[in-house]
């Protein structure tokens, strides 16, 4: 039996911002359908065991949160749950807000819910139909075949650009310049005294000794392990994704769970006091930083981002660090915000060059490599989502845009502009 839906927008992708495109959308007046491949919403946060949102916050002493809207009403519902009572600093000085997977599912499911917005979970994006540079349709499969869904305005919350790949937008993997952020296998481990010194240092020194021994296959000398109130997420095991087919993919899982091991070893045998942690999990898939961008009408350029520019066209805010995960071997290289001040993102970026009615959110934006090594995290996500949502809502409406009204009306929704 064929099956049809037809939606006034169509977001593709549940991590942060596809549900905060999703609401954006809903609670701009118009009918919304949510597609997402996974058994659960939240993307790399329940995905890859990525334990923290970063970017909701400015960098210093006293941080300022930057991120309303769908955001802020995600972190109330965590705070309903015990789950949220403000930020914490990291190892490297940035506010983050730490999460527990199975709580956020949760939180996710109830915030989805509550605001009627239609999802499907199990289902995969196979084939985008256009006609005149304009999507018309996109076609999913799931265990039972195939289901057709049209609409009036698009947006790809996917992360790796998978609509706009398919629907011919003008796309680039990585950056012109040939480099992409490693992806990384996060470790959660547990059964390990919390008050450990796990510092990059200690763990260099381990890795180090671990070499000279005669260990092989691990990538990176050093790294961060984050520890909540009962685990440690440890960000090491990385590898270069440098294409999105099944064979590519499948290698660079099985690399970094080797690697995982290999680092738990590391672990027990050279770091007093861990010789007894487990590994909890890998997560269910590698975590991926960067594969394809769209081209937008605008190009989000790091001279922007670093030196906190404001645009008056801005649609969100930004201020979470360039941090530049280039070297498998490497930490990440920081650089950071003027005056620990936020950027104005406008919402050119956001808008395909070639596609009329595709809109982009979280890490698939037009950005440089630099200003992307910021404006990816998940924090900021929920922003540039919740921007993607609204607009895409009133081009389905106006077939055009205007930026002012569609200014107007994220601040009417709690967002921070």
């Amino acid at each position: 039996m064929k099956r049809n839906l037809k939606y006034d927008v169509v977001v593709v992708g549940g991590g942060s911002a596809g549900i905060a495109a999703a609401i954006g959308a809903k609670k701009s007046g118009k009918s919304v359908i949510l597609i997402e491949r996974s058994s659960f919403l939240g993307g790399q946060a329940t995905n890859a065991n990525v334990a923290s949102y970063c970017g909701f916050f400015t960098h210093g002493k006293e941080p300022q949160q930057i991120i309303g809207g769908v955001g802020q009403m995600l972190l109330e519902k965590l705070a309903a749950l015990g789950k949220y009572n403000g930020y914490k600093i990291s190892t490297m000085g940035n506010a983050i807000i730490p999460l527990e997977s199975e709580s956020l599912k949760f939180a996710l499911d109830e915030l989805i819910t509550e605001n009627e917005v239609d999802v499907l979970l199990y289902c995969t994006l196979i084939k985008a139909y256009t006609k005149e540079n304009k999507i018309i349709s996109i076609e999913c499969i799931d265990d039972e075949g195939n289901l057709f869904i049209e609409g009036s305005s698009f947006v790809d919350a996917s992360g790796d650009g998978n609509l706009a790949y398919l629907a011919g937008a003008e796309i680039v993997f990585g950056n012109p310049g040939g480099t992409i952020q490693m992806a990384t296998s996060v470790m959660r481990i547990g059964n390990f005294d919390m008050n450990l010194d796990l510092s990059p240092e200690v763990i260099k020194k381990a890795v180090t000794s671990a070499k000279r021994d005669g260990f092989k296959n691990i990538s990176k000398d050093s790294g961060i392990i984050f520890k909540t109130e009962s685990d440690g997420f440890a960000i090491l095991p990385s590898v270069k994704v440098d294409s999105l087919d099944c064979k590519t993919l499948t290698a660079c899982e099985i690399n970094t769970r080797k690697q995982a091991h290999k680092y738990m070893e590391i672990f027990q045998k050279y770091i007093p006091g861990m010789e007894n942690c487990t590994l909890i999990t890998t997560g269910p898939k590698l975590g991926i930083r960067e594969t394809r961008h769209i081209i937008g009408k605008y190009t989000l350029t790091g001279n922007e981002v670093l030196n906190a520019v404001k645009n008056k066209n801005s649609i969100a805010r930004g201020a979470w660090p360039c941090e530049n995960h280039k070297k498998a071997e490497k930490m990440a290289e920081y650089m950071w915000v003027k005056d620990d001040d936020y950027y104005d993102i406008p919402i050119d970026i956001l808008i395909s060059k070639n596609i009329s009615n595709l809109w982009s959110a979280g890490r698939t934006v037009s950005s440089d490599p630099i200003a992307f090594a910021s404006v990816r995290v998940m924090g900021i996500s929920f922003g540039t989502g919740h921007a993607a949502g609204v607009g895409a809502a009133y081009m389905a409406e106006h077939n055009d845009i205007n930026v002012q009204d569609i200014r107007e009306e994220l601040k009417k929704q709690g967002a921070f502009i």
